[in-house]
C-alpha cells in the first residue's frame, strides 16, 4: 500500500534471464491469482494480470512488459491492489499471519471508537476476509495509500501539515498503549484521492489506472491528502495496568536506533520517537546519503526537537506528548510567508529562479482562493 519495501522476487519475471519467463506470474503472484474468483465474489477485483486465463498483451522483453499495464508487477509479494465493484474505490489487500497480531492492531484501531476520532492516524481496515482452507493467515482490506513523498511536498506548510498528522497519530498510539516499533517513512502513506482527477495507477502513479495518460494532479494546498501510519507487523500493544516491557529495537527505514546496535533492550515508545526523528532528518533535513536522496531547505526550525528525539541515550528522549506540544509552539511561531515559501531540493541549483518566479504566481493564486498555508483536509467521517 503505497510505501512498502521490496522483497525477493517483488520485480517477479520481468527481470528474469530466460526470455520465456518473462510473461509468467512469479510464484507470489500465482498465489493472488489463484484466489481471483474468490475476492471478486467478496466485491474486489484485480488488474488483468491477475484474472484467469491472462495472456500477455506484450511480446516477451523487458522493455515491452514495463511499458504495458499487464507487465506491471505487484511491489510487494503479501500486498495486492484492487478495485472495489461497487464504486471503483482502490483498495490494498493483505496477507497477514494471525501470529504477528497485525489484524488485531488494525482492527483496534478501526473500531467505532477509534475511527471516529480525528487524531486517530492509523489506516482503517475496511473488511477482513479469511484465507480459504488456511486458519493461520488472513487478508485484511484497507484504502490504498499512495507514497509520502509523490509529488514532492510544494511548501513548507504542506510538509508542516504531515508532520503535525503523523505525530498526531504516533502520540495516539502511545496513548493507547500501542509501540508501533517500525514508523519509518516507508511505514506511512497518503490518501492523495482529493489531489488527482482521475485515478493513478498503484504501480505506476504517474500515469491513469487505465494507462490511457498522465495522472495529472492539484497541489497537496489546493486539495489536501491525509496521512497515515501503516503496517503493525511489528507492533505491539500492552497492557495499561502493568509496567511496560522494555522491547529490543529494530532496524527502520535503513537505520538502527542506537539500543538496537547496543544489542540492549529499553522503552519501546523511546524507540519511536527515534525512528521517527530519523525520518524527518533523513528525509527533510540532512537527507540520505545512502540513498542519495538529498534534504529540503527550510525545516532547520525543526532541529533542536529533531536532535532530542535522536539522543543516543532513550531516556532522554522527549515522550510523543511532549514531541506534539514542542512541535505545536515551533509551528506556531513561523510566520506565514514561510509557511508558504517553496520547499527547495538541495540538489537543486539550475531551475531555482525559474521556478521561485512561479512559485510566486502560484502562491498569489492559493491565497486568493483563501487556501491555509498548513493544508487542512476535510474531516476523515
Amino acid at each position: 500500500m503505497g510505501d512498502f519495501e521490496y522483497h525477493d522476487r517483488i520485480i517477479g519475471p520481468l527481470f528474469s534471464s530466460n526470455s520465456s519467463d518473462l510473461c509468467a506470474l512469479s510464484k507470489s503472484e500465482l498465489w493472488w491469482s489463484s484466489h481471483f474468483e474468490y475476492l471478486k465474489e467478496h466485491g474486489y477485483m484485480m488488474r488483468p494480470r491477475y484474472r484467469p486465463g491472462w495472456k500477455p498483451s506484450f511480446k516477451p522483453g523487458i522493455l515491452t512488459a514495463l511499458y504495458s499495464e499487464d507487465g506491471q508487477t505487484i511491489l510487494h509479494p503479501y500486498v495486492m491492489d484492487a478495485l472495489r465493484i461497487s464504486d471503483s474505490y482502490m483498495v490494498a489487500i493483505k496477507r497477514v499471519k494471525v501470529s504477528t497480531g497485525e489484524e488485531n492492531i488494525a482492527n483496534f484501531f478501526s473500531n467505532q471508537e477509534h475511527n471516529t476520532n480525528p487524531r486517530n492516524r492509523c489506516i482503517r481496515v475496511l473488511e477482513v476476509l479469511p484465507v480459504p482452507g488456511n486458519d493461520d493467515e488472513k487478508i485484511i482490506v484497507m484504502p490504498w495509500l499512495r507514497k509520502v513523498m509523490d509529488p514532492r511536498f510544494r511548501t513548507i506548510g504542506e510538509a508542516v501539515q504531515f508532520f503535525q498528522e503523523i505525530i498526531q497519530g504516533l502520540q495516539y498510539m502511545h496513548e493507547n498503549n500501542v509501540a508501533h516499533r517500525d514508523c519509518a517513512r516507508n511505514n506511512m502513506g497518503m490518501d492523495a484521492n482529493p489531489m488527482f482527477t482521475r485515478q493513478y495507477h498503484p504501480i505506476k502513479p504517474k500515469k491513469r489506472h487505465n494507462w490511457s495518460g498522465r495522472a495529472l494532479h492539484h497541489s497537496r494546498t489546493r486539495c489536501p491528502p491525509t496521512y497515515f501510519l501503516i503496517d503493525f507487523g511489528q507492533s505491539r500493544m500492552y497492557n495499561p495496568s502493568q509496567p511496560r516491557p522494555s522491547e529490543y529495537a529494530l532496524k527502520s527505514g535503513g537505520y538502527t536506533p542506537p539500543e538496537g546496535d547496543a544489542d540492549i533492550p529499553c522503552d519501546p515508545f523511546a524507540t519511536d520517537v527515534y525512528i521517527l526523528g530519523t525520518m524527518i532528518r533523513t528525509s527533510f533535513l540532512d537527507g540520505d546519503s545512502d540513498s542519495y536522496k538529498p534534504g529540503v531547505h527550510g525545516f532547520e526550525f525543526l532541529r533542536p526537537l529533531v536532535n532530542d528525539m535522536i539522543a543516543d541515550d532513550p531516556s532522554s528522549r522527549p515522550t510523543m506528548t511532549e514531541v506534539s506540544s514542542r512541535f505545536s509552539d515551533l509551528v506556531r511561531k513561523l510566520p506565514w510567508w514561510k509557511l508558504r515559501s517553496r520547499a527547495v531540493q538541495k540538489d537543486e541549483f539550475f531551475t531555482t529562479p525559474f521556478r521561485a518566479v512561479y512559485h510566486l504566481f502560484w502562491t498569489a493564486s492559493m491565497m486568493l482562493l483563501l487556501k491555509p498555508a498548513i493544508p487542512s483536509p476535510k474531516p476523515l467521517h
